[in-house]
């Protein structure tokens, strides 16, 4: 990976979102400590980890078109 994409926030934010969401198993304690943290819900959370994880499937298919 460049540098460039590295140190892209708009990039690697999604990216850490995502691979998060597909590789650990969260359990209820830690969905409600990150739901009290975020003074969110259950479900609201869940957008955001859709929300990257669409954010980076667009952001891949872009970076692949470039190379």
């Amino acid at each position: 990976m460049s540098q460039e994409l590295w140190e892209d926030n708009s990039i690697q934010f999604p990216r850490l979102l995502a691979e998060i969401c597909a590789t650990v198993e969260i359990s209820d304690k830690d969905w409600e400590a990150l739901k009290e943290s975020m003074d969110l819900s259950t479900e609201e959370i869940n957008e955001l980890f859709d929300r990257a994880q669409e954010e980076w499937e667009e952001i891949k298919a872009e970076v692949c078109l470039r190379q």
